[in-house]
């Protein structure tokens, strides 16, 4: 199975970064799918609450990360995505970057059915 990456489809943010994923994604080496699906409360384990709150990764072996930490766990499969990783090991990166996506969830996001 390959990590699946879970968004708000509702949210035009959201579908925005997703088209420019899958231009970036060239291999289709990460799945997409819509947290409106009804398969992505139980694949992520987490309530559709939950997963309005920010974007979700699922790893092939079943792990979580979400918001933030999805973003930087996502370029492990992107061509160039490593570079950008590197840059989250950064110190004080990753924590400004949870600041950043918490600021812009908040902006953007939740959005109600």
């Amino acid at each position: 199975m390959k990590p699946v990456l879970i968004y708000d489809h509702n949210c035009a943010f959201c579908r925005r970064w997703v088209a420019r994923f899958k231009r970036w994604d060239r291999r289709d080496a990460v799945a997409l799918l819509p947290l409106q699906d009804p398969a992505a409360p139980g694949l992520a384990r987490r309530g559709v609450e939950e997963l309005r709150k920010a974007v979700h990764l699922v790893t092939s072996d079943g792990r979580v990360f979400s918001g933030a930490r999805a973003v930087r766990e996502v370029c492990r499969y992107l061509p160039g995505g490593r570079l950008i990783r590197l840059c989250f090991s950064l110190p004080g990166v990753m924590p400004l970057a949870e600041r950043a996506y918490g600021w812009i969830s908040r902006r953007y996001g939740p959005v109600k059915d």
